[in-house]
């Protein structure tokens, strides 16, 4: 009665009952970036920081569909379209460089993996935000400001997002040590 297949429902209960928590807390945070203007930016990235906790605590495959699932939620109740493809990239930036350092983990070499990790994470990122600035630039600035800056738009854009996703990726490795560590063993 109390064999095998239960503990594997256990298992799959308890991810279950996490990545709901998360998904909601997502959410939450993906609406109250709608609201309160001024801090969108940090609490969509605040919101895509669930897709790498289901990703080391559940894998792939569940960290996947937690993506799926928050970016379906997210259209559907966030107001501002436009916020949930901020969020969509830094979640799937999240899940790609998280992809990425479980490959590079083989390796033995540990300067050479650094080296590698920082190369592809800067690749993933320029990947995602270089055609967005070169073909959407109005989805990032103003047209007035785009008139304003000129010449120097293009070049200021990319040093921007550099500095940009070297905070983000900062503070993601910052929560992931610091604070979700601590709150781990009350959750699971």
């Amino acid at each position: 009665m109390y064999g095998r297949g239960s503990l594997l429902m256990f298992l799959n209960t308890r991810q279950l009952t996490v990545s709901g928590a998360l998904l909601a807390i997502s959410i939450i945070l993906i609406y109250l970036g709608n609201v309160i203007e001024s801090s969108t930016l940090f609490l969509l990235a605040a919101a895509s920081f669930g897709t790498g906790i289901i990703f080391r605590e559940f894998g792939s495959r569940a960290a996947w569909a937690f993506l799926a699932a928050n970016i379906l939620l997210g259209f559907f109740l966030s107001p501002q379209k436009l916020y949930m493809l901020t969020f969509s990239a830094l979640a799937l930036y999240i899940l790609l460089t998280e992809l990425v350092w479980g490959r590079l983990c083989a390796m033995e070499n540990e300067q050479k993996k650094r080296r590698l990790f920082l190369a592809a994470k800067y690749g993933i990122f320029n990947a995602m935000y270089l055609p967005l600035i070169f073909l959407f630039p109005r989805w990032v600035i103003s047209p007035s400001l785009m008139d304003q800056i000129g010449a120097f738009l293009y070049p200021a854009l990319i040093l921007g997002g550099q500095v940009l996703v070297y905070f983000f990726d900062w503070a993601y490795c910052h929560f992931q040590d610091q604070i979700w560590s601590r709150i781990r063993r009350h959750v699971l």
